[in-house]
């Protein structure tokens, strides 16, 4: 695995991600999986996990709350409940995640 310079600010983080992105990727247990997705520290682990669960109710919590973009938009992406898209491309204050969930619904068939 390659990572960037600086990306950790210590060995123990550095342990501790490797740790949890390995856990993640072995993972079958839905509930641990959110665990991950919803508390983990390391964007990229929570994405893992959030693009492993299947859960509604977890994405939904994932897309209102996470702190990363990325990790929201992959949330979006697997979300089928088109009252929630709709309410976070019409009021999320970040304008790309309302256009993820705008696309969302399209592709659901919704207008």
């Amino acid at each position: 695995m390659v990572h960037r310079v600086g990306f950790f600010k210590d060995k123990f983080s550095r342990e501790k991600y490797e740790k949890d992105i390995e856990a993640v990727r072995n993972e079958d247990d839905s509930s641990v999986l959110a665990d991950f997705a919803l508390n983990n520290d390391f964007s990229n682990v929570r994405l893992e996990a959030t693009n492993r669960i299947e859960e509604e109710s977890v994405l939904v919590k994932v897309a209102l709350n996470d702190s990363n973009k990325k990790v929201r938009k992959e949330a979006i992406r697997k979300i089928h409940n088109e009252f929630v898209l709709a309410d976070i491309a019409s009021n999320d204050s970040g304008r790309s995640i309302r256009q993820a969930a705008s696309e969302r619904l399209h592709e659901l068939g919704y207008r």
